[in-house]
């Protein structure tokens, strides 16, 4: 907590520890049970950081060639979450929802219905400070940006979880987003990587259990941060076929007069073959701690012009899921015989991403992956080099 609000924020905690209202969670959703000594509340607060915040840590775009562009900045709404491990009370999921503007306002903004409030970025640093009334208890916090209307309703997942005084942070972790986000936007790829995701810890000691308590004033001013950063995965693939004209270096006969590459598929791993593009997991480090299942789906690219079957390149984005994705590229081959004929021949080769992605794709990250076809004698091979 920035210094100039730390008289304001003492004044807080004091009041909310004498209350004996709850917080609400949304008005959209009822205000639970009625207070009781049990329900106090009082004003928790920590540090909220965006991609492309100003001099913030994680300014950075997806590790890619070139000048950052801004195009991780086309969001409009940010939601935090907080849900609650421990607590005598039947409502233990609380959210806020604040727009762009808001966030990046020069002035406090204050909601009233959630009795939140969030505090310019006094310092320059990229974070902001976050405020709300909350039941003293043991909670976890956790942080969506991305567009309204796009596919993708955080809030009205958060409604569907019920009030039954139950540890509901699996289901904040089972939070799915599909590939299908913002398909229909002309600005569909800036959109896209605008989701941004993360979760609070302790930068003291990386932990994630946030103890709400007058006890834990200081410590929460000191170290609590929320650092969101993008969740949609790169995958970069490029593809040569032309190397395969090279002539035999002991007849000096070129052996395979036609190699094409007709199609490629990105296959996710997801059971249900009629998922389409499938989704992904807002917090895909936490969902594969889960192990849970893979929802990814698949991703056809047709070649459909004769120098696109020859080499080409293709950018796929993508919400990983906790799991490795595969390629299958389909390839056709013309070699000519000792007959003089002409033998066609088709297959697949299929590369496994988890063979160099320790088991998934990492939200964030580049992947470039080359593919060469050559022809050796009467059989063909494709060497894929992975960059991260």
């Amino acid at each position: 907590m920035k210094k100039r609000f730390y008289i304001l924020y003492i004044m807080y905690a004091v009041v909310g520890i004498l209350s004996l209202t709850t917080a609400a969670c949304s008005s959209d959703k009822e205000e639970g049970e009625k207070p009781s000594l049990k329900s106090k509340t009082m004003e928790v607060a920590f540090s909220i950081s965006v991609p492309g915040s100003e001099s913030a840590s994680d300014a950075t775009r997806i590790p890619d060639p070139g000048t950052d562009t801004g195009e991780h900045d086309d969001w409009n709404r940010l939601t935090v979450i907080i849900a609650y491990t421990q607590l005598d009370m039947k409502r233990t999921v609380y959210y806020d929802t604040f727009t762009k503007d808001e966030f990046y306002s020069n002035n406090v903004v204050q909601h009233q219905h959630t009795n939140s409030r969030l505090l310019p970025d006094s310092d320059n640093d990229g974070y902001h400070e976050f405020m709300m009334s909350l039941p003293i208890g043991k909670c976890r916090i956790y942080g969506v940006t991305y567009t309204d209307g796009k596919g993708f309703d955080p809030v009205g997942e958060l409604n569907k979880i019920k009030d039954d005084g139950k540890d509901h942070n699996g289901d904040i972790i089972k939070l799915q987003i599909s590939n299908d986000y913002a398909k229909d936007d002309g600005a569909k790829v800036a959109k896209f990587i605008s989701v941004a995701t993360g979760y609070a810890i302790n930068t003291k000691d990386n932990s994630e259990d946030l103890q709400v308590s007058l006890n834990n004033i200081e410590e929460m001013r000191q170290y609590w941060r929320m650092q969101l950063n993008r969740l949609a995965a790169k995958v970069d693939i490029q593809w040569d076929a032309q190397s395969a004209y090279e002539k035999n270096t002991e007849t000096g006969n070129v052996q395979y007069t036609d190699v094409k590459i007709n199609s490629f598929s990105f296959c996710g791993g997801a059971t249900d073959q009629n998922v389409g593009a499938g989704s992904g997991y807002l917090f895909p480090t936490l969902a594969k701690e889960k192990n849970l299942p893979a929802i990814s789906g698949k991703k056809d690219f047709i070649n459909t012009s004769e120098i696109s079957r020859r080499n080409g390149r293709v950018y796929h984005y993508t919400f990983p899921d906790g799991h490795a994705p595969k390629i299958t590229f389909k390839l056709e081959t013309t070699t000519t015989a000792s007959t003089g004929n002409a033998d066609k021949k088709t297959s697949t080769y299929t590369f496994d991403l988890k063979n160099v992605t320790e088991g998934s794709l990492l939200p964030a990250t580049w992947y470039k992956i080359n593919v060469k076809v050559t022809g050796k004698e009467k059989q063909e091979s494709v060497s894929i080099d992975t960059f991260k």
